[in-house]
């Protein structure tokens, strides 16, 4: 006989928000992570001491944590999602009757208190805090990547790179031996800024256009003797920067920022390998330049098995520019360098969390 659902007119229920969301539910191994007992106090001084109590400030930032956790990247869907998900609800400690707040709230906290606190920076550096403490960053090493995302920005408007590194430094005290990145950071003014300034090993291959594919000698094929500061070519003969003596020193710097290696004519025009080295040139001219003593460091450790090592860790970096396109990052929605600001500490505090999540799960749970 075919059964006929019939709704209960119940008066009471006994229901447990907690048993209806699953153990291996990723907000849960969220929560277990999740420390914002500090939140009220960084944000205490931008409150009033009278008038009505305002709406938790936990409940919104959790509430965004959900957003970028989930790709819910409209605050008026957040709400309603919040509204309606058991899960989320319990997340927010809101419990089956606890108020969602409206959109507007976080607009109206955003240009102020959660700006002029700067909580979300604080959150970001808790949570990074709670890597740290779990193990999950070791700062032997950095890897760096960059993606382009879609925003409203005006590049005339921007940080320094030196700020974020000087507060990075002070904030954890976190120093590598090394940096992974791919050829678009091989530039010499890079390469010089990592050996010379920071004494860092750069893993990064040498963005290098001196190599020939016509079957002439590539520069690689002349020996450098730093010394004498002149390379020796495959016959045995010297290219330098002057052969005669000026009676105003130069500084053999070109517009380029290289000092330009020159063969002598005489020697190029008896030279039985003139054919493989410069037939369409009198002479042989290598470029060399300010900081090609940096280039042949990186150039040195590609050669080590650590930089094979570092080149797979490497693509971990990848992995989350993609992570993050798949929560819907492929486009900033807040204007100006504080809403991007505001936006990329909570995509990377979203992220973080979930990494903790999954690497160190509940007990006897797997996370999803």
């Amino acid at each position: 006989m075919m059964g006929c659902q019939v709704a209960p007119a119940q008066l009471f229920y006994d229901f447990c928000l907690d048993d209806h969301v699953p153990a291996n539910h990723l907000l849960r191994g969220i929560d277990r992570h999740l420390e914002l007992d500090s939140v009220r106090a960084q944000l205490r001084p931008f409150y009033s001491g009278t008038g009505r109590p305002s709406i938790d400030p936990e409940l919104m930032m959790r509430m965004l944590i959900i957003g970028y956790s989930m790709g819910i990247r409209s605050e008026r869907r957040l709400c309603e999602e919040v509204h309606l998900n058991l899960a989320y609800r319990w997340f927010c400690r809101l419990g089956l009757d606890g108020k969602v707040p409206d959109h507007s709230s976080f607009s109206k906290n955003r240009h102020g208190r959660f700006r002029q606190s700067d909580i979300r920076r604080h959150m970001f550096e808790t949570v990074v805090e709670r890597c740290l403490a779990q193990g999950l960053v070791g700062a032997e090493g950095f890897a760096v990547d960059a993606s382009l995302i879609a925003a409203d920005a005006n590049k005339q408007r921007s940080v320094p790179g030196s700020e974020w590194e000087a507060k990075e430094e002070s904030r954890f005290g976190l120093r590598p031996g090394y940096i992974a990145a791919d050829s678009a950071y091989g530039s010499a003014d890079n390469l010089a800024w990592l050996v010379k300034e920071k004494k860092i090993a750069p893993h990064i291959p040498v963005f290098d256009k001196s190599n020939r594919t016509d079957g002439t000698f590539s520069r690689s094929d002349f020996t450098w003797e730093a010394e004498n500061d002149r390379y020796i070519c495959p016959a045995g003969k010297e290219l330098k920067q002057f052969h005669r003596t000026y009676a105003t020193p130069r500084s053999g710097i070109t517009a380029k920022g290289t000092r330009l290696y020159r063969a002598s004519k005489r020697d190029c025009d008896h030279c039985e390998l003139k054919p493989q080295c410069c037939p369409n040139m009198p002479l042989r001219k290598i470029p060399r330049d300010l900081n090609e003593d940096a280039r042949d460091v990186a150039r040195a450790i590609a050669a080590t098995p650590q930089y094979e090592q570092s080149r797979h860790r490497r693509k971990k970096v990848e992995m989350l520019f993609a992570h993050l396109r798949i929560l819907r990052m492929a486009r900033l929605r807040l204007r100006g360098p504080c809403g991007a600001r505001d936006e990329f500490l909570l995509a990377a505090t979203a992220q973080n969390l979930r990494r903790l999540a999954k690497l160190r799960p509940l007990h006897g749970v797997i996370a999803a």
